[in-house]
């Protein structure tokens, strides 16, 4: 693994208030009710890659996650055919040299290496999950603690990312297996079990959501639907049979779902009644998800983003679908800004562009080329900076630069 510094692009000097890499991006989806929204600024104008780190190539490619000054990257090693190794790497937020690597796990077949975009960052510890369990590290890469959590069966898609809450990690079980399908609450600080809650009826849970004490279960296939339990009990609140397609994201009193059918939609439902506030048709893929920040709802349909009133649906505003907007994108907020990835058809090799646009208006306020294909990874987003991975082995950081001169880009 290593750090190469672009000719153009070796860090930005100050020209205008340069990155403080301020804040903490803890998961994909930002937070455990995914809202995938951050108060800090993150760069607009030029977005230029101010560095790039090696990293393994095996699937899948995963979102980094930051906090104080560094980022955290969970990837795997090995071929189809071979051992894999699943691997956290530890980078200067700043310079992205590596300052540490940890091997979580070993797996003596691909098809149980896959973690599926599963690490989380909360109170000074890594959670990640791969296929046996939940493993847990320390910031500077010391591993603490893994909880076994067997399973059957390679399915789709896999229950990977913890919600970290109440002094309590808690991730799903799946696959064919005595006991059935379930919710697993450990300690946070040992792994010692709290809780479990099992589902007989239901077999594939998607990715857990949490907020205000209670996490959301949504299930795969046909309308096994969406359970709300007690965070801290693992007792269930209610159970609703929709045809499910997705993780969930919860805004207040809303909880979003995405729904299965022909055609697919979004559904905006009350979390306490349960009464549907309002519907709308999209066309996306199922590793795309919801942000939500302001009063708005951004997601990706049709090749296009829009951005809708979060209490009635009404359309404000869509990018696209000139650039053509990856439908796999799931858009990300950081202050005034939010953040996708649109393809530009009419250029020579239909290259990849990030843009920042205004999170009211949808006006860009910058953009910048990407040098490969992100596929299915999320952006993390700190003061100043924003961290993505693309497919084929490499990390990047993209910053504001205003100007460039020779061999430096100065920020403006």
């Amino acid at each position: 693994m290593g750090v190469s510094a672009l000719s153009a692009t070796a860090g930005c000097l100050s020209g205008g208030d340069p990155p403080t890499y301020e804040g903490t991006w803890s998961r994909r989806g930002f937070d455990d009710a995914r809202t995938g929204f951050s108060p800090v600024d993150g760069p607009t104008g030029n977005l230029t890659v101010a560095w790039r780190a090696d990293v393994f190539d095996a699937y899948p490619t995963s979102t980094p996650v930051v906090a104080d000054g560094q980022v955290y990257y969970f990837h795997t090693r090995g071929g189809p055919d071979g051992e894999h190794e699943s691997v956290v790497s530890a980078f200067d937020a700043a310079t992205g040299e590596e300052r540490w690597q940890t091997t979580v796990s070993v797996a003596p077949l691909d098809q149980i290496a896959y973690h599926h975009d599963s690490m989380v960052v909360a109170d000074g510890r890594l959670y990640v999950r791969t296929f046996e369990g939940l493993h847990v590290l320390t910031t500077d890469g010391e591993r603490r603690w893994t909880h076994p959590i067997p399973t059957t069966e390679q399915s789709y898609p896999v229950v990977a990312p913890p919600v970290v809450s109440d002094g309590m990690a808690l991730t799903a079980t799946f696959g064919d297996r005595t006991p059935p399908a379930g919710v697993v609450a450990v300690d946070a600080e040992n792994g010692r079990p709290r809780w479990r809650a099992g589902f007989n009826a239901r077999k594939v849970p998607w990715t857990l959501s949490a907020s205000e004490g209670t996490v959301y279960v949504p299930f795969v296939g046909g309308d096994s639907g969406l359970v709300a339990l007690d965070i801290r009990t693992g007792a269930q609140e209610w159970a609703v049979s929709l045809p499910v397609d997705g993780p969930v994201t919860i805004a207040g009193d809303t909880v979003f779902v995405p729904l299965a059918g022909d055609p697919e939609s979004i559904a905006a439902i009350h979390r306490r009644t349960l009464d549907l506030l309002w519907r709308k048709p999209v066309s996306r893929r199922t590793e795309s998800g919801l942000a939500v920040a302001g009063g708005l709802v951004y997601y990706v349909t049709e090749r296009t983003l829009v951005a809708r009133r979060l209490d009635t649906g009404e359309l404000v505003w869509s990018f696209g679908p000139t650039p053509v907007v990856s439908l796999s994108w799931t858009p990300v907020v950081a202050g005034p800004n939010v953040y996708v990835v649109a393809e530009r058809a009419n250029e020579p090799e239909s290259p990849n562009y990030l843009y920042a646009l205004d999170r009211s208006t949808g006006e860009s306020r910058g953009s910048g080329r990407i040098p490969g294909s992100p596929d299915t990874a999320g952006l993390a987003v700190v003061d100043g900076a924003a961290y993505l991975a693309l497919g084929r082995g490499e990390l990047l950081c993209f910053e504001s630069c205003g100007l460039t001169l020779g061999s430096r880009c100065f920020s403006g």
